[in-house]
């Protein structure tokens, strides 16, 4: 697994007057359309086309099956969000005095869709119209997408605004990462994953298929792959190409990843001769950097790839494989004297130089099989050619040397949803950013886009959504939006419009938290437990790997594993206090809202004892609510100072600073989200003090 070392910030936001972006100018007086991702270009107009039953949808120029199979699901959405039976097949004859929805696609694109896919498409609305026009059908799948986002209803119909838009992506690679080895996921949250993803129009998914802990994927060639390396958890040929035809179908394209020659134990659990020590081997159970890698000085080693990469390569069409190359330690190499002697006679001067050697064959079996490599950053070496595709996770610097010299590259340092970080911070990584900036414009181009990435350690198929979404709207945005586009409170805005929205299409990212919390209260009603775990967030893969050594055995039924990465009640609470303490005297409002929430908390804890103390899943977060209790108490304590300008005590600070220590630190792996709001109203209440 991939840890990025850094401090988890935490995110003071501040409440500003929301004017949005995106017009013409770089900005909109508009704050109502909840546009995500948000487009280049707009120009809003006055005025509302009606969407009733009478709405006719009628295609002229290129017609394809993939664009009809887009067109029925559109108006099935459609049909789903209005309730009318909007007509379901294309007309070729227009009547003026009907609402009517004119596709228009220029031409074909490609057979199959690659980085270059032109993906641009402009939408024009007017009273009586709609007119979504593009190059190619993967840009009327995206202009689709901000159709369906563009309806609302007043009290009189459904309706979408009169505007105009031209739209095109920033980056050609907008990707996300599930890691099914460590958990298995099955093929349903796959598409549902898939949905979310053309609903924000990002365009790749990376799917880590193996790892130490499982080998998903069946291989008739070499059946105990799967057999051996799943414990009966894969998917079979047929599944792959079904889930790669959904993922076409909606403009997606679907990278394989096979990790090799590090991360390779469930590799050599079912073939223990393609290793660089003795077997026998068996599917680790356990997280973290393993010791056994395949052979690189063998021949057998690149015959056998050969034929299984000729295999994948007939099930996976796009023109990318994924060969990982990540986090190997080489401890097997140097413990194996054939392998020491193959490097000093070839003049190998480390383990480096003798992968570099590996990812040269394995490249000529790539291309022999029409396969462009990509892999971790570590595959970078001076030996290697630049005509791979660097996938940087260690740091912008990596990203930078990949393209300075020569290669593509694409960023998912920052991007990492398993650290639980907020999509503030997400959305503040640009693959352009920090060492990149400095690159020349045509260097620049080379930066292919983005992943975020979601490894598996801590995730099951009941908690996985959540993970994801809605935080990865934020990074899709980022990576599809132009540069400028950075105001936080915006973002923040249209993605509670898109947390809905993708509950909407079906994403369990919502439900399946209340059906988590339900789980944990037993029979208890779980009110107090939602309202307590509201005002919590998980710690990130560093806490929890340091805290307990974690298995693939060990359940992921906790607290942890139940609540929202990021606590949009916590977020909120913090915008209150920020603006609120911007005047005191005269937000009267914010400061009884701000008495009511922490009572509220507060008192929600005599309903929470009796749901703790019947669960022993739940005892361990008793300090934590003792924890919110007292930090309730510091607040109104703070508040009434606040509010009289009485000045409070030395030793009341002192207490205060000492409670503030506690409560930073993480318990039963989380943290209390309120903790920074909390600190600004002691602070607040400190400046009363003279003596400072």
């Amino acid at each position: 697994m991939k840890i990025v070392k850094g401090l988890r910030l935490i995110l003071l936001i501040a409440v500003v007057v929301i004017s949005g972006y995106g017009l013409q100018t770089g900005r909109t007086e508009d704050s109502s359309l909840l546009l995500m991702p948000w487009p280049e270009h707009i120009e809003r107009n006055h005025g509302k086309f009606v969407i009733d039953q009478n709405l006719k949808i009628y295609i002229s120029g290129h017609s394809d099956r993939r664009l009809m199979a887009a067109v029925s699901r559109m108006v099935h959405r459609l049909g789903q969000i209005t309730g009318f039976p909007i007509i379901n097949s294309p007309i070729t004859e227009i009547v003026s005095d009907e609402p009517t929805f004119r596709i228009h696609c220029i031409g074909a694109g490609e057979e199959i869709q690659s980085p270059d896919t032109d993906e641009s498409y402009a939408l024009d609305v007017n009273s009586q119209s709609v007119h979504l026009s593009a190059e190619s059908p993967i840009g009327i799948l995206r202009g689709m997408e901000t159709f369906l986002q563009l309806v609302e209803m007043d009290d009189e119909s459904f309706f979408i605004p009169l505007l105009s838009i031209k739209d095109r992506p920033r980056f050609r690679w907008r990707g996300l990462l599930i890691d099914v080895a460590r958990h298995w996921q099955p093929p349903e949250i796959i598409r549902r994953n898939l949905d979310a993803m053309a609903a924000l129009k990002m365009n790749v998914l990376h799917w880590h298929l193996s790892d130490d802990q499982g080998f998903r994927m069946e291989s008739k060639i070499f059946p105990k792959l799967h057999q051996v390396g799943s414990k009966g958890r894969f998917y079979n040929q047929k599944e792959a190409r079904e889930i790669i035809r959904y993922a076409q179908d909606r403009g997606i394209r679907i990278i394989p990843e096979f990790d090799m020659p590090g991360h390779t134990t469930a590799w050599l659990s079912a073939y223990s001769e393609l290793a660089s020590a003795p077997g026998p081997y068996q599917i680790e159970d356990f997280w973290g950097i393993r010791d056994p890698c395949m052979d690189p000085t063998r021949e057998s080693v690149y015959l056998f790839l050969d034929q299984f990469i000729g295999e994948m390569a007939d099930i996976f069409p796009d023109e990318y494989f994924h060969i990982g190359g990540d986090e190997v330690n080489g401890k097997h190499w140097n413990a194996n004297s054939e392998i020491r002697d193959f490097k000093e006679r070839h003049k190998l001067k480390d383990n480096h130089a003798l992968q570099a050697y590996f990812n040269q064959r394995l490249l000529k079996i790539l291309e022999k099989h029409g396969k462009k490599m990509i892999g971790w950053d570590e595959i970078l070496h001076p030996d290697l050619p630049n005509n791979v595709t660097v996938q940087s996770w260690r740091g912008m610097d990596s990203l930078a040397k990949s393209v300075s010299r020569g290669s593509s590259a694409i960023l998912s340092y920052g991007y990492y949803l398993d650290h639980m970080q907020s999509a503030a911070f997400h959305y503040a990584i640009d693959p352009q950013g920090k060492e990149a900036a400095a690159l020349t414009d045509k260097e620049k181009t080379q930066i292919l886009g983005g992943e975020a990435c979601m490894w598996g350690e801590f995730i099951t198929e009941e908690n996985i959504e959540s993970r994801v979404w809605p935080r990865t709207a934020a990074i899709a945005e980022r990576l599809w939006s132009p540069t400028a586009l950075k105001d936080e409170a915006s973002m923040y805005r249209r993605l509670q419009f898109i947390d809905r929205y993708l509950a909407s299409l079906g994403l369990r990212h919502k439900s399946q938290y209340a059906t988590l919390l339900q789980r944990l209260a037993g029979k208890h009603d779980p009110a107090p437990l939602r309202i307590f775990a509201d005002l919590l967030e998980p710690s990130g893969l560093g806490v929890r790997a340091r805290t307990r050594k974690y298995s693939r055995l060990i359940p992921l039924n906790r607290m942890v594993d139940a609540v929202p990465p990021e606590s949009e009640t916590a977020r909120r609470f913090t915008q209150l206090v920020h603006r609120a303490l911007k005047d005191p005297a005269g937000s009267q409002e914010d400061i009884q809202r701000i008495r009511e929430h922490l009572n509220l908390w507060a008192g929600n804890q005599v309903q929470l004892k009796p749901i703790t103390r019947q669960s022993f899943l739940l005892h361990e977060i008793e300090p934590l609510a003792e924890i919110v209790l007292e930090l309730c108490a510091k607040g109104l304590q703070a508040l009434d100072y606040i509010v009289t300008g009485e000045i409070p005590s030395k030793e009341w600070h002192s207490e205060s600073v000492g409670l503030m220590g506690r409560s930073g630190k993480p318990m039963a792996e989380m943290t209390v989200a309120i903790v920074p709001a909390i600190g600004m109203l002691i602070e607040s209440a400190k400046a009363n003090r003279r003596d400072q």
